[in-house]
C-alpha cells in the first residue's frame, strides 16, 4: 500500500463493514450511553477496533509489523487532536485487544503510544519516528540528485536535524534519567541518530549533501540555514504571527473545520504550513504522510 494512503486507510468508513455490530458491542463496554455510530467517539472507537483486527475472522492481525503499529498510533494521535477523543476510549480498545491476544496465546503485536504522556514535544517525536521508519526511502532519494524530490527530501532532512539538535541540547545533554518523559524522548533521538548516521551520514557520496548532527559545526550547513530563514520569514508574514509566545497560528485541519492553535516550543521552528500546502501535489509519499499528520495535529 502507498504510504500516502495509510492514514486514510485507517480512517475509512465503517458503515459497510460486516463486523460492525461486533465492534459496536466492544465499544459499548466503555462508551455509555451509546449515541450511535454517527457520533465521533463511537465512530472512532469502532474504527480502532477494526484497525486492531482482533475482532474479525481475518488473521492478518497476527502478523502485523511494527511499522503498521507506528502508523496506527499516528492515526490515533491525529484523531485525538482533531476530534478531542477521550483517551479512555483508546485504552479500552487496546485492553480488549490485549485480552484477546492473551486468550489465544499470541504475543501482543501493537501497543498504544500515548505521545502526550510519554514524550516531550510529541509532534517532533512523530516526525523523527517517521524519519526512522522511512530511512531506506530517504537514503534512496538522496543517492540520486536528479530525483524530482531530492531537494524537498534534503529540506526535510534539515528540519529533522534541527529538531534533533534543539531537543538534544535542551533535554538530552545530559539525560535526566529520573524524568521518564525526557528519557523516552531521548531514546527516540538516539534511534534517530543511529539511523541517520548508519544510512546517511556515513555513506560515501551523501555526507557532503546533508548536515552533521554535531551541535556545533564550524561552518553551518548552507541549505539548512537558508531553509530556517525562509521559514522565519513565512512565519512572520502569517496572520496572527504576533501572538503570545509559545503558540502557533491557527490552521485548518480540513476544509470547514475549526482552527486549532497548538503549543509550540520556543526552541523549535514553526511548521511551514503555507509552503507545505503549495507543494503537496508533488510531495513524495513518505513526506506526504508526515506532513498530513502534522498539519492536522497542529
Amino acid at each position: 500500500m502507498n504510504v500516502w494512503n495509510k492514514i486514510d486507510y485507517f480512517d475509512k468508513d465503517i458503515k459497510r463493514d460486516s463486523y460492525k455490530n461486533i465492534y459496536r458491542l466492544v465499544c459499548n463496554y466503555f462508551i455509555n450511553p451509546w449515541n450511535g455510530e454517527e457520533s465521533l467517539y463511537e465512530n472512532f472507537c469502532m474504527k480502532l477496533v477494526r484497525n486492531l483486527g482482533h475482532r474479525s475472522n481475518n488473521n492478518n492481525f497476527l502478523t502485523h509489523k511494527s511499522e503498521r503499529c507506528n502508523n496506527l498510533n499516528d492515526w490515533i494521535y491525529n484523531s485525538m487532536k482533531k476530534h478531542k477523543i477521550p483517551e479512555d476510549i483508546i485504552t479500552g480498545c487496546f485492553d480488549d485487544y490485549n485480552v484477546i491476544m492473551k486468550g489465544i496465546e499470541q504475543p501482543t503485536r501493537c501497543f498504544y503510544y500515548s505521545y502526550d504522556k510519554n514524550y516531550i514535544e510529541p509532534i517532533n517525536v512523530i516526525k523523527l519516528q517517521n524519519f526512522h521508519d522511512n530511512i531506506n526511502i530517504i537514503e534512496s532519494t538522496m543517492k540520486n540528485k536528479i530525483e524530482p524530490n531530492y531537494s524537498l527530501c534534503q529540506k526535510y532532512i534539515c528540519e529533522c536535524v534541527n529538531i534533533y539538535k534543539s531537543t538534544f541540547k535542551e533535554h538530552c545533554s545530559p539525560v535526566n534519567s529520573t524524568n521518564d518523559k525526557i528519557k523516552k524522548t531521548c531514546d527516540i533521538l538516539s534511534t534517530f541518530k543511529s539511523s541517520y548516521t548508519t544510512y546517511l551520514y556515513n555513506k560515501d557520496g551523501l555526507r557532503d549533501n546533508i548536515p552533521s548532527l554535531d551541535s556545533e559545526e564550524s561552518v553551518p550547513f548552507k541549505i539548512c540555514t537558508v531553509e530556517e530563514e525562509k521559514t522565519r520569514r513565512v512565519y512572520a508574514s502569517m496572520p496572527g504571527a504576533a501572538q503570545e509566545p509559545g503558540t502557533r497560528p491557527a490552521v485548518r485541519s480540513e476544509s470547514g473545520s475549526t482552527p486549532v492553535v497548538a503549543e509550540q516550543s520556543d526552541n523549535s521552528m514553526p511548521f511551514n504550513t503555507t509552503s507545505v500546502v503549495s507543494a503537496m501535489a508533488g510531495i513524495p509519499p513518505f513526506l506526504a504522510l508526515i506532513y498530513k499528520v502534522i498539519m492536522i495535529c497542529t
